[in-house]
């Protein structure tokens, strides 16, 4: 797959949160625990949603992760400085998907992709995107084609 249709490039993100290897990140071999790059994605998301307004823990209206893929594309060691890049893959009627890239310098380690539904937390049920989350969503919508998601 070409580096545009993977996220692979620093230029395919355009909101970026800083990360940084722990050493309890760390396996058996001294490599960054495949568990870790999770950890890193929810940073991502958790900055990415907050700022733009829909990560609020008090708000009846809430995200739910209905699906998380990661691809793992080179080993990172301790120490080390990463940057985590957020995109948005897709819009639905209740939910969004997004692409995730994690840095070291240049080089991309991983990248990950999370399909998110936006959730009643009363009633249980998924709700439709409203207009401000589009739009708050849209400026982030990278030029890879993607799945229309329906939930």
């Amino acid at each position: 797959m070409a580096p545009e249709a993977t996220g692979t490039r620093v230029d395919d993100y355009r909101y970026w949160v800083d990360e940084r290897v722990r050493f309890n990140d760390l396996d058996l071999l001294g490599h960054v625990n495949n568990i870790a790059y999770v950890v890193y994605v929810e940073t991502g998301r958790a900055s990415f949603l907050r700022s733009i307004g829909m990560f609020e823990l008090d708000d009846r209206r809430q995200t739910v992760i209905a699906r998380f893929e990661i691809d793992y594309r080179r080993e990172v060691a301790y120490p080390a400085d990463l940057r985590v890049g957020v995109r948005v893959l897709a819009i639905g009627n209740s939910s969004f998907q997004i692409g995730v890239g994690i840095f070291s310098g240049e080089t991309c380690v991983a990248t990950a992709r999370n399909a998110i539904v936006r959730w009643d937390r009363e009633q249980h049920v998924a709700v439709s995107l409203d207009a401000v989350e589009r739009g708050a969503l849209t400026p982030y919508l990278s030029g890879e084609p993607g799945p229309v998601l329906m939930a």
